[in-house]
């Protein structure tokens, strides 16, 4: 017998893993994060698998399918096909005849940003549970995902210097590490942690793993290191501002806006917001942008949170 897993998928579409993960030297006494530990060194990380729609559209662009193989994928998954008709009839796509099937869909988009939208759909239910402090846990990073990955879309439209698209995609997948944490902690009694011990394991490792599923996900270079690279506010890693560097703006002022933005560092400390040179992004300036863009954001949100 084969038992469902909380990625949606069965346990033999895991990909088991031995690693052997950085952690700090304060956190190696925590017994959640010890325990996450061994399990990883024993080999017994799973990691999800890539969804099944999004790794058929993939090849299926890979190997240069005609338009009519593409709708016969997408039309596979009822929700991704009324989510790209929704997306190409929004203002961010609209032209003057409104789209009303997948073919058309995908000739106004484009394969490239068909493949990342249909991606990007498919992976809301990559992970499940009905443990009240997981389930939870599960929504706050879902809600994460899509608002940085929205913001992101916003402020690479702004500055104009990185595809919006990729910087859609790469919002969503900046925190996706989270998942092999939760999907571990579901398998515990729930008296053996406390949520704080899962959020300090999320903050010391999320990156880590997150760089590795993209890396078995086979995502080029500039997407593979988002989880790693976006873990610090003061990570450059080339001169001029690029998709990693538009993921941190976001992600801070995502951060920005909730409860716990004391912590912050200055915007204006971080190498990601000194690339942007002249562009109207300033400290004064950044919250009525993102609060002229909320309708904008609000839309591309409400793609991804039904």
């Amino acid at each position: 017998m084969i038992i469902p897993d909380y990625f949606g998928c069965q346990h033999n579409d895991y990909y088991p893993m031995d690693i052997e993960l950085k952690i700090s030297e304060q956190l190696k006494d925590n017994p959640f994060i010890n325990r996450f530990n061994e399990h990883c060194l024993r080999g017994e990380l799973k990691t999800p698998s890539f969804p099944d729609v999004a790794l058929k559209m993939r090849k299926a662009i890979q190997q240069d399918c005609d338009v009519a193989d593409l709708v016969k994928i997408i039309n596979m998954d009822p929700f991704i096909s009324a989510k790209l008709i929704q997306v190409v009839n929004s203002p961010f796509y609209m032209q003057a005849t409104r789209i009303s099937n997948c073919s058309n869909a995908i000739n106004r988009l484009g394969r490239k940003t068909t493949r990342d939208l249909v991606i990007t759909f498919s992976m809301k239910n990559l992970i499940k549970s009905e443990k009240p402090v997981i389930k939870k846990l599960i929504q706050q990073s879902w809600f994460q995902s899509i608002k940085v990955s929205s913001i992101a879309f916003t402020l690479a439209k702004l500055v104009k210097k990185v595809d919006s698209d990729d910087a859609l995609l790469a919002g969503l997948l900046h925190n996706i590490g989270v998942l092999p944490i939760l999907s571990f902690a579901d398998t515990l009694p729930e008296s053996s942690y406390q949520a704080t011990d899962i959020d300090l394991c999320i903050n010391e490792i999320q990156g880590q793993l997150g760089s590795i599923i993209l890396e078995q996900w086979e995502f080029p270079d500039n997407l593979k290191q988002i989880p790693l690279q976006s873990s610090s506010w003061f990570t450059n890693t080339t001169e001029n501002l690029n998709l990693n560097d538009i993921v941190l703006l976001a992600k801070y002022h995502y951060f920005l806006a909730s409860p716990s933005s004391t912590g912050l560092p200055l915007i204006d400390k971080l190498p990601a917001y000194q690339k942007l040179g002249n562009q109207s992004l300033t400290p004064e300036m950044s919250l009525q942008i993102l609060q002229d863009a909320k309708q904008q954001i609000a839309e591309t949100m409400s793609f991804f949170s039904n």
